[in-house]
């Protein structure tokens, strides 16, 4: 069984994934219309859904720019040391996966997929629904994960 399963659970974390459309971007930061990256935007909406404790010792201190100098999948083994999940593959999507990204050297983005959309926070951009298919994004795409029950 997974957590994403069941009507209820579909509109509060459509409600969530919506309420934080338009933050901007900013590094190491979780408030809401104030700022947030792609993992911290991931933590807060789990923790609004009651999956995850989310504070500041949850995702350790990180440079901007830690992927291009490190291979080791860190938010892989991050999500997977803190949530129940199941990896799956980018085949097989349901509502509240979440998907890693590759850039530099690592999976080094995390979003969360909502009916063809993937909720992300981008650099200089904020945090924004896109298209699933835009190949800009989905070439980079490596890992999903859905959370179980």
């Amino acid at each position: 069984m997974y957590y994403f399963d069941g009507i209820d659970k579909q509109k509060e974390l459509k409600t969530i994934l919506d309420s934080w459309v338009g933050t901007p971007f900013k590094h190491k930061t979780a408030v809401k219309g104030k700022g947030c990256d792609c993992i911290h935007l991931v933590g807060c909406v789990f923790q609004e859904m009651g999956l995850l404790v989310f504070n500041k010792k949850t995702v350790p201190d990180y440079p901007p720019d830690w992927h291009l100098h490190n291979t080791r999948e860190l938010l892989s083994e991050g999500i997977i040391s803190r949530l129940n999940v199941e990896k799956k593959d980018l085949n097989n999507l349901m509502n509240g996966d979440i998907i890693l990204s590759h850039y530099g050297k690592a999976s080094s983005h995390a979003g969360i997929y909502f009916d063809g959309y993937v909720y992300q926070a981008l650099t200089r951009i904020g945090v924004r629904k896109i298209n699933f298919k835009d190949q800009k994004y989905r070439k980079r795409m490596k890992f999903v994960y859905r959370v179980k029950t």
